[in-house]
Parts: structure tokens; C-alpha cells; sequence
């Protein structure tokens, strides 16, 4: 690939980044200034204690940019580990899924979605002469187990899923036997048809997806107040912050629904360009997978594309009921702070290796004086 592709590689990772990060803050502002009023008065709450973390993030991006990656590398499972630590915290301190830092809370299952990741790029790296073995995969899967366990506590199946997509992602990529991968997937669709059936309020959800006109007042009406927000926007929207299911009308607008708020405000322009934006993240990431050499950055690489790909489908199909809601958020648009936080140090880390893959190395291959062959 030529210097010249190389750079606007890491262009279009950096530009797409910022405009997800600049319009998810409008959107924080614009979805979730009715629930600051009916909260505090304050209709810039949620969006100040966003700016908190925004600032936070920037810090950590700035401070990931002079971050040699290989440092990351060596310090992959002390990473984890300390994230497996926090995970089960609040459940001991009688919360559900949070840990509160005064003002603020934090949300230990959006780390752990990222340090596995990390953990799982070294530790495939470290095993590749073994990979074709089975036994090389017991760890990882003690690991996926243990977290599945932990979170179903925390009645958070959607994270459950975004993990287990990410983690067959990255076995694929990193060389695991078809005949094992297919073990796997199979044994994660039966795990997760057994997490629904064994609990109603789940069973109720795939009701509600197979028919929300059944009950619109009732299971359906989350649902079906969405596809009104989606349908009524049109193909121009309402115009930036002239939404009306987020006041009220759509429960969750400002988190688990915001998508819908965009396809209300922006119309299908704005969702699309949501949707490239998102397309030209995760794309970009698998160009660098394919230009590099490096096990680690190939897996490391594929594995923030996809976690930034499936979250970002897996909200939009539960706005357009196109999967039965599962309360995953958008990233960078959702109110949250944890999820802002770790996807704005995800795409640091990519940016760090954008820059590494793109600039750097491309630099060294273009000082290497070229032969002519006479």
C-alpha cells in the first residue's frame, strides 16, 4: 500500500472518531435534557457529567498516544486481571452493575469488554505454535465462563453477547480449527437460549419482538415508540433537538434508545451517516489488520473494529426491532459514562496503532533505498 493510502488510513479513523465523539455529545445533550429536568432542574446534567468523562477520555487518549503499544503487550493480563477484580464489586456492595465514585458511577463490565480483548490478542499471540490444540483454548474459555457467570448476576445478557461475538472474532482470526470455533458458537447459542428460557421477564422480550403490536401500551410500547421515532423522522428528521419521543414517550431515549432520537431529528441522512461513520471505523481497522505483520496489532486491531461494529449493531437492530432488546448502548451517543470512557480509550489504542501501522512503519519502508535491476 502506497505512504499516501496509508496516511488517509489513519485520516479516516481519526476524522470518523472525532465526528462520532462531537455529534454523540450533541445528542447526549439533545436526548437526555428532559430526564436532567425531571431529575435535578437541570437540563445540561447528564451532559456535564459527560463532558467529565469526555475530558477524562482525552487525558487517557493523549496519554495512550506516548504509550508504546509493546507496553501494552507485556502488561495484557495484569490489565485484565485487575478488570476481572472490579468486575463482581458491585454485586458485593448491593448494586447491580455499578461502582459509586461519588458523583459519579462506574461500570466494570464495560472494561472487562475491552481488557479481554487485550488479554485475548497477547495470549493467542504467545500460543500460536499451539493453536490447532484444543487444550490451548481451556484458559480463554475459563475466562469467557467466568465472566458470563459474573454478568448473568448482573442480568446483562447484552454484554454477554457482545463478548462472545468479539472472542469468536478474534479465535477465528487467530488460527483456531474450524471443528473447534464450531463447538464453541454452537455451545454459546445453546448458553444463551438457555439464559432466556430460564428467566420470563427475557421470554417476554422475544414475545414482544415477535409481536410488539400485541400489547402497545404494555411489553410492546418501548418498541413501538422507537419505530414511531424511526418512521416519523423521515428521510431530513425533525430538525436537530425537535424530537418528541424522548420527552418521555420513549423510556430509555437518552441510553438504550438514542438511536431512535436520531433517526427522529436527522431522519434516515442523519442514521445513515451514523452508519458510515461506524462503516468507516471498523473497515479502516481491518485494512491495518491486513497491512501488519504483528500477531498482536492484527488481534488487537480486529478485535476494537469488532467490538465497535457489533455494538454499534446490535443497538441499531434493537431500535428497529430487528433483534429482541437486549440494553446496549450506542457508543460515544449513549448517556453513560463508563461506556463513553472505555470506547474513547478503545479508539486511542487504535489510533495508536493506525499510527504505528500507517505513519511510522510506512516511514521506514520508504527510507529503504530501492534496487534497479540492470
Amino acid at each position: 500500500m502506497l505512504l499516501k493510502e496509508r496516511s488517509s488510513l489513519y485520516l479516516k479513523i481519526l476524522l470518523s472518531g472525532f465526528m462520532l465523539i462531537l455529534m454523540g455529545s450533541v445528542f447526549v445533550l439533545s436526548s437526555s435534557s428532559i430526564y436532567g429536568i425531571s431529575r435535578t432542574g437541570n437540563p445540561a446534567y447528564y451532559f456535564v457529567k459527560h463532558l467529565i468523562w469526555l475530558i477524562l477520555g482525552i487525558i487517557g487518549v493523549w496519554l495512550l498516544n506516548r504509550t508504546d503499544i509493546k507496553c501494552i503487550e507485556r502488561h495484557s493480563f495484569p490489565i485484565f486481571l485487575f478488570s476481572l477484580l472490579l468486575l463482581p464489586l458491585p454485586r458485593l456492595f448491593g448494586e447491580l452493575r455499578w461502582i459509586r465514585l461519588g458523583p459519579l458511577s462506574f461500570q466494570p463490565a464495560e472494561l472487562v469488554k475491552f481488557t479481554f480483548i487485550i488479554y485475548l490478542a497477547d495470549y493467542f499471540k504467545r500460543k500460536q505454535i499451539n493453536i490447532g490444540n484444543f487444550k490451548t483454548l481451556i484458559i480463554p474459555l475459563f475466562f469467557l465462563l467466568f465472566i458470563t457467570v459474573i454478568l448473568q448476576t448482573q442480568k446483562d445478557i447484552g454484554t454477554f453477547v457482545i463478548i462472545f461475538f468479539t472472542f469468536i472474532l478474534i479465535t477465528f482470526l487467530a488460527g483456531v480449527r474450524i471443528k473447534h470455533l464450531s463447538l464453541i458458537v454452537l455451545s454459546g447459542i445453546v448458553l444463551i437460549c438457555l439464559l432466556v428460557i430460564m428467566f420470563p421477564y427475557r421470554m417476554q422480550r422475544i414475545k414482544t419482538y415477535l409481536n410488539p403490536t400485541a400489547d402497545t401500551q404494555g411489553s410492546g410500547y418501548q418498541t413501538m415508540q422507537s419505530l414511531i421515532a424511526i418512521g416519523s423522522g423521515g428521510i431530513k428528521g425533525k430538525g436537530l433537538g425537535a424530537g418528541e419521543r424522548k420527552l418521555k414517550f420513549l423510556p430509555e431515549a437518552h441510553k438504550d434508545y438514542v438511536y431512535a432520537v436520531v433517526g427522529e431529528e436527522l431522519g434516515f441522512v442523519g442514521t445513515f451517516f451514523i452508519l458510515y461513520l461506524f462503516g468507516t471505523l471498523v473497515f479502516s481497522s481491518f485494512a491495518i489488520v491486513d497491512m501488519t505483520t504483528d500477531s498482536y496489532l492484527k488481534l488487537l486491531t480486529a478485535g476494537i473494529g469488532g467490538l465497535f461494529g457489533f455494538q454499534f449493531l446490535l443497538h441499531a437492530c434493537v431500535v428497529l426491532n430487528l433483534v429482541p432488546a437486549k440494553g446496549t448502548t450506542l457508543p460515544f451517543f449513549s448517556v453513560g459514562g463508563s461506556s463513553f470512557l472505555i470506547n474513547i480509550l478503545a479508539l486511542g489504542v487504535l489510533l495508536n496503532i493506525a499510527k504505528k501501522v500507517c505513519l511510522e512503519e510506512s516511514i521506514e519502508i520508504s527510507e529503504i533505498p530501492s534496487l534497479s535491476l540492470r
